[in-house]
């Protein structure tokens, strides 16, 4: 015989189960509102990164170099990690470098890094052109990064040679410094720009452009162009007045609100993007403008404008 229930019983139980069941569309409702919305913070901050890494920005320092002979001021624009590459079309390079010329400098320099991996004939031909529209209205000249061919790139799927490159530098009109120097009269200022290979192909043969003298007196100033900082370890006891490097991006990816940079490519961290005064030199960095993976964050591509001035 079964057991009758009360009916005030019967009430309580129903609400109980009521009160389960709207519990649990209210987890279901809040769990699915919490997956909406990590997903669309994912996705917003993927397309920011892919923004990030087209937002190009134009920095101005000012560069004092006792050793200039006058005091006509020089702008020299300073490029890098052009890389050239699927993450990095030819019209985003052509973008940058337009901006960059019509600021009319009287040089420029680009350290290295022109390519990311293998390109074809044809595609180092179209970039040529696209160098030479501005290479050849302004006095360019560069050195090599170890995407540009070499021990190190050929070790990872790269070319093995930086031949091809260096003939594209030619077709283009710009001046390859490896291991090279050239002496030229800028505003009245005599010059002596130097390039060295890229410390990571082990090309990096300073003996073979600079001296060890290092009195600045009645010399030349030497504005020395390098792909990676790290290399002035190397390049300490050499005469320059002037490093200008690239490699390092900035970090490509900076965390907000630090100066940390966990994937930047050097030994030495305090160095990544700016100007730094180094055992009574200078050392420039410019964060470049191309990228590796498509994103930047926090350090935007950059066009960077020097002027450099007695005093």
């Amino acid at each position: 015989m079964e057991r009758e229930v009360p009916d005030y019983q019967i009430s309580q139980n129903q609400k109980r189960e009521k009160n389960r069941n709207h519990l649990k569309k209210e987890s279901r409702r809040g769990f699915l509102f919490k997956s909406i919305l990590g997903l669309g913070s994912l996705v917003g901050s993927y397309l920011y990164l892919r923004f990030e890494a087209n937002w190009l920005e134009t920095t101005r320092k000012k560069v004092v170099i006792h050793s200039l002979k006058n005091k006509t001021p020089i702008r020299l624009l300073h490029l890098s990690d052009l890389h050239f590459s699927n993450t990095v079309s030819l019209e985003n390079i052509d973008f940058a470098l337009h901006t960059a010329y019509s600021l009319l400098p009287d040089i420029c320099v680009i350290t290295g890094d022109f390519i990311t991996d293998q390109k074809t004939d044809n595609e180092l031909k179209d970039m040529s052109r696209i160098l030479s529209k501005y290479a050849r209205k302004i006095p360019t000249f560069a050195s090599l990064g170890n995407h540009d061919g070499g021990e190190w790139a050929g070790s990872r799927g790269g070319p093995k040679s930086s031949q091809k490159i260096e003939q594209m530098l030619k077709f283009s009109g710009i001046k390859l410094l490896q291991n090279q120097i050239n002496s030229i009269y800028i505003k009245g200022h005599p010059i002596t720009i130097a390039g060295v290979g890229d410390l990571w192909s082990k090309t990096c043969l300073p003996h073979k452009c600079l001296t060890k003298n290092l009195k600045t007196e009645s010399q030349r100033t030497v504005l020395l162009l390098c792909h990676n900082p790290d290399a002035k370890e190397l390049l300490k006891d050499y005469r320059w007045d002037l490093m200008l490097c690239g490699h390092t991006h900035g970090g490509q990816l900076k965390i907000p609100f630090t100066n940390w940079t966990p994937f930047a490519p050097v030994q030495d961290r305090s160095m990544v993007e700016g100007l730094f005064i180094w055992k009574g030199r200078q050392i420039h960095i410019t964060r470049g403008i191309g990228n590796l993976w498509g994103f930047r964050l926090n350090c935007r591509p950059e066009i960077s404008m020097l002027e450099l001035s007695s005093s």
